[in-house]
């Protein structure tokens, strides 16, 4: 098993707003039983008290986690949820593996694959890509932003029960990260893919679609029938999207 991880690239998960990377847990356990090692990165804005952290600072988090596995010379493959999509669309910059072998590197990010994230072109803040208003289930409170009807915006195909235990698990997020503009379009120099989740309430398809078809035709899609939380109600169908992520990245690195 150790030989087999030491063969396959390493999968980082992004959580989205609001959420842990404690949803993401079923996934990086079925994922470890494949042989890929796994690395959660939580935000530091999710529940940020003062709540003053902006995007940068969720950024650098992860370009920290990232410096790392490059400084080991591994292949990665990032999977971005939700806010997440921004956050690492900014992180990978200089990650890609035609940069990095200019210094005589191995590895890098071999692919991003955004689950139900959102696509920002550089220049543009998340609050951009809800239009420029806040959504209905969204309240602000001065510096803090928080959700309402969770139940059905983001766990619409789980139990009862196991809505109101990832509900509690949820906080609040900082304003500005909401207003911070995304520095970067990796699509342009790493292999990237889009999952789309066909019965989100947070993000719905039509969404999805139009931020996906900002990459290009040249993007790998993967569907699941889901929620906005598919490592919760479709953790194999999440799985089976990052496994295809892995191989087509492998197969496509250093040829963009």
């Amino acid at each position: 098993m150790a030989a087999q991880a030491e063969r396959q690239p390493t999968v980082v998960l992004v959580p989205g707003a609001w959420q842990r990377s404690s949803g993401f847990d079923t996934v990086q356990q079925k994922l470890g039983h494949l042989g890929y090692p796994t690395v959660l990165v939580d935000h530091l804005s999710t529940g940020a008290e003062p709540p003053t952290i902006e995007l940068t600072d969720d950024v650098n988090n992860l370009r920290q986690v990232l410096q790392r596995l490059v400084d080991e010379e591994r292949d990665v493959v990032v999977i971005a949820h939700s806010y997440g999509g921004v956050v690492a669309s900014c992180a990978v910059e200089g990650f890609d593996v035609a940069e990095l072998s200019k210094s005589g590197k191995n590895g890098g990010v071999i692919m991003l694959a955004y689950l139900s994230a959102f696509v920002l072109p550089k220049g543009k803040s998340l609050m951009d890509g809800l239009g420029g208003q806040w959504l209905p289930w969204q309240r602000v409170e001065g510096d803090y932003c928080r959700t309402t009807n969770e139940a059905e915006v983001f766990y619409n195909d789980l139990s009862v029960p196991e809505q109101r235990k990832w509900i509690a698990t949820m906080t609040h997020m900082p304003v500005a990260v909401f207003k911070s503009k995304s520095t970067y379009e990796p699509w342009h120099v790493i292999p990237c893919m889009y999952i789309f989740c066909t019965k989100d309430n947070a993000i719905p398809i039509v969404s999805q679609t139009a931020m996906a078809s900002q990459m290009g035709s040249s993007i790998t899609t993967y569907e699941i029938v889901s929620s906005h939380s598919p490592f919760l109600s479709s953790p194999d169908e999440v799985v089976g999207g990052i496994e295809l992520a892995a191989r087509t990245g492998e197969e496509m690195k250093g040829l963009i």
